[in-house]
């Protein structure tokens, strides 16, 4: 008689433990899901981790700014403009989609600090010389030119990071 009632007492236990038992095991293996990062995401992360804390890092021949930077926050809005001194350059946030970088060296007479915009143009204020923003008839950097387009760059942009390239 014990018996019986040993075997009745721990056999529902035991099937019990045993129907239980890979359900728990099954959901206490789930894998996470994760989605894999683009190479361009990846890139991003990777630039945006190393930047300096000035906004910017240069990589080679590749200046990468985070547009999102105290330093930078000025390019949100449409025509409007950065001279990036320690970089040589001047930003100009054209449109919501197009930003655009030129060299800051005046092709008068080289100077870099005093620029102003308007009307498609850059103004040094030093001589009062204004140059484009077009391509072609490039002026260079100190060759005396009063007239014509500064030298321009190409830039991408990926989220909040411009990369200018001077190749």
């Amino acid at each position: 008689m014990k018996r019986e009632k040993f075997i009745g007492t721990i056999c529902p236990l035991l099937l019990a433990s045993m129907l239980a038992s890979p359900v728990l095991v099954s959901c206490s293996k789930e894998e996470e899901t994760t989605i894999p990062l683009s190479e361009e995401e990846e890139a991003y992360l990777n630039i945006i981790a190393l930047l300096n804390e000035d906004g910017y890092l240069t990589e080679g021949k590749k200046l990468h700014i985070h547009l999102s930077h105290e330093r930078y926050k000025n390019l949100e809005q449409n025509e409007s403009f950065v001279n990036d001194m320690e970089n040589g350059l001047l930003l100009l946030r054209k449109t919501e989609d197009a930003l655009l970088a030129f060299d800051n060296c005046c092709p008068h007479l080289g100077s870099r600090n005093q620029w102003t915009f308007s009307n498609n143009k850059f103004r040094c204020n030093n001589h009062g010389n204004t140059f484009g923003t077009s391509e072609g008839f490039t002026s260079y950097c100190s060759s005396n030119s009063r007239s014509g387009n500064l030298r321009q760059f190409p830039v991408v942009v990926f989220k909040d990071l411009a990369t200018v390239d001077f190749s």
